[in-house]
């Protein structure tokens, strides 16, 4: 029986590890999804779709122990090759492909969306549609990085200034508004926990989506959003509080 004393180390490699641990010319493996095929004849370009980024693979008749008609846009694989440096490949990097082990592939043989653009061309109603496979689109999927490296931004200094992050309810029995008259009512703000919880741990902080009862197809407008919120005890000095707004 094998137990397990930890993470498992993988054998695919990231983008980052790539471009620090590997040196040109070393063999590697990595998986990730197809986000397009640019077939140039005898030579042809598969990109691969990956958490951190696009990857460069290059296909070469004669020098890979596959066809490329088997491989198919917005399937998931494994490609085993040598690791080169290409400064007009994404991040500099690509890999001569050698070998391929297909993990899954999409049952249609077009997508409903051309996600390999850099621009969706198409409706709002589309998207939403069609939205599990409309956030594989490199541009869309960016505005969660950049929503996440705010809030870990926030988080971050925070923590670093001795905050304690609370998670309050969501769903209460009373609120400052109705909510489209339905008997469910959400927060509107954290307003009241936080000032509970700053008499526990004196800074506090959370971010949690909030909820307001307004139309949501304006600028200006919308019915749930993310807030960032925090909250400092009477502990806390003058001084301390200054400190934090220009800091």
């Amino acid at each position: 029986m094998e137990y397990l004393t930890g993470v498992k180390p993988k054998e695919t490699k990231e983008i980052s590890e790539l471009l620090e641990q590997t040196e040109a010319g070393t063999k590697v493996k990595v998986n990730g999804a197809v986000h397009t095929i640019r077939d140039m004849g005898t030579v042809a370009f598969v990109i691969l779709r990956k958490r951190e980024g696009l990857l460069q693979c290059v296909y070469e008749e004669g020098s890979a122990d596959f066809e490329l008609k088997d491989m198919k846009e917005a399937a998931t694989v494994e490609v085993e090759g040598i690791l080169e440096e290409n400064e007009k490949a994404p991040n500099g990097i690509e890999i001569r492909m050698e070998s391929v082990k297909i993990l899954s592939e999409p049952e249609d043989e077009m997508m409903p969306l051309a996600i390999s653009k850099w621009k969706l061309n198409t409706s709002l109603e589309a998207k939403l549609n069609y939205r599990s496979i409309s956030l594989r689109n490199i541009r869309e999927r960016a505005k969660f990085r950049i929503q996440e490296g705010l809030t870990r931004a926030f988080r971050d200094f925070l923590y670093s200034q001795e905050f304690t992050e609370i998670h309050t309810p969501k769903i209460g029995a009373k609120g400052a508004e109705e909510y489209f008259h339905r008997p469910a009512v959400l927060a509107q703000s954290p307003q009241f926990y936080k000032q509970m919880m700053v008499g526990v741990f004196d800074r506090v902080f959370e971010t949690a989506p909030v909820f307001r009862a307004e139309k949501h197809n304006t600028k200006r407008h919308l019915n749930e959003y993310t807030s960032l919120d925090f909250e400092m005890g009477y502990i806390d000095s003058f001084e301390d509080i200054m400190a934090m707004e220009t800091g």
